[in-house]
C-alpha cells in the first residue's frame, strides 16, 4: 500500500474491483501475473487471497520447477488498493494479514521464484519481492515503502526484507526512500538490473539457467536456506529469527497501527486531498 498507488475513483464511488492475478503453468514453469494495469495492479483482499491460492497450487504441481511473478502494464504492483481502505480503514488489517501469508507462501516454495519488475513495486508490491529468490528490475523502476505519511508501518516486511538487504533494510524502512533499479541492485534488494525492453529476455535466460540445474538439489538448497535463516540472530540487533513466528509478530505490529486513529485520520486526509486535486 502506498499513497501514490490507487485508482482515480473517489472512495465512495462504485468502482469495479481489482482483477485477480492470472495463474498459468506451462511445462516446468509457473507464472503468476497481476492483471489490473489500470490501477497499477493494486491489490484488494480478493486479489491477495487469489495470489496465496495460486502460490499454493504451484507448490502442489508435481513437475513445476520455477515460478515467475510479474505484473501486466506499466507497473509491477503499486501496493494495496486504497479506495476501499479510505472508506473503511479496518480493511487494511485483512490486507496486511493476507500480504504476510503471500510472502510466507512464496518463501515456503521449494522451487526458485523470479520476480519481473517494471515501474512501481511499492509497499505491498515491494514486500512481495522479499519472498522471491531472484528480483529482476528495470533500471527506471521505483521500489520502496512510502507508507509512513498515511500512518502505517512497513514492519510486516522486516523479517523477509532482512534476507534480501541485511542491515541496509533499516534505512529503507525508516526513510520511505524510493530506489531505482541500479540502487536496488547495489543495496541487495534486486539481483539483476536491465533496461525495461530487456526484462523478458533477462527473465527467460535466468529461468532457463535455473531449469538446467538439478531440481532436487535446488529444492534441498532452498529448504536449507530457510532452516539456517530461522536459526540466525537478527541483523538489526535482538530481533527474532526469520521464521514464521517472527513474520507473524511483524504482521501483528503493522496491524496494530492499522487499527489506530492515526492511520484512519492520515489516510482519509490524504485521500480527500487527492480527490480535490483530481476535481480541479
Amino acid at each position: 500500500m502506498t499513497p501514490s498507488d490507487t485508482h482515480p475513483n473517489p472512495p465512495h464511488s462504485k468502482a469495479p474491483q481489482p482483477a485477480t492475478p492470472r495463474h498459468t503453468i506451462a511445462g516446468r514453469i509457473a507464472r503468476i501475473e497481476f492483471c489490473d494495469p489500470a490501477r497499477r495492479n493494486a491489490l484488494d483482499a480478493g486479489a491477495l487471497a487469489a495470489l496465496v491460492e495460486a502460490i499454493r497450487q504451484t507448490a502442489a504441481a508435481p513437475h513445476c520447477d520455477a515460478l515467475v511473478l510479474a505484473g501486466d502494464g506499466p507497473a509491477f504492483c503499486a501496493g494495496f488498493d486504497l479506495a476501499g481502505c479510505a472508506e473503511e480503514p479496518q480493511r487494511v488489517e485483512v490486507l496486511l494479514s493476507l500480504l504476510s501469508d503471500a510472502v510466507a507462501a512464496l518463501r515456503a516454495l521449494d522451487i526458485p521464484v523470479v520476480a519481473r519488475v517494471q515501474g512501481a513495486a511499492l509497499a505491498g508490491g515491494c514486500a512481495l519481492l522479499t519472498g522471491c529468490d531472484f528480483v529482476v528490475v528495470a533500471r527506471d523502476a521505483q521500489i520502496g515503502y512510502p507508507v509512513h505519511r498515511i500512518g502505517i508501518s512497513p514492519a510486516v516486511s522486516v523479517p523477509s526484507l532482512l534476507s534480501r538487504m541485511g542491515p541496509a533494510a533499516r534505512a529503507l524502512m525508516m526513510s520511505n526512500e524510493l530506489l531505482d533499479g541500479p540502487t536496488a541492485l547495489a543495496r541487495g534488494l534486486a539481483t539483476h538490473c536491465v533496461d525495461a525492453a530487456s526484462l523478458d529476455a533477462e527473465v527467460d535466460t535466468l529461468v532457463s539457467r535455473l531449469l538446467a540445474k538439478g531440481p532436487q538439489a535446488m529444492r534441498a538448497t532452498k529448504r536449507w536456506i530457510r532452516e539456517i535463516e530461522s536459526r540466525m540472530p537478527g541483523d538489526l540487533g535482538t530481533t527474532p529469527p526469520r521464521d514464521r513466528a517472527s513474520a507473524e509478530a511483524a504482521r501483528d505490529a503493522s496491524i496494530a497501527l492499522a487499527g489506530g486513529d492515526e492511520f484512519a485520520g492520515m489516510l482519509r486526509a490524504f485521500w480527500a486531498a487527492r480527490s480535490q486535486r483530481e476535481q480541479r
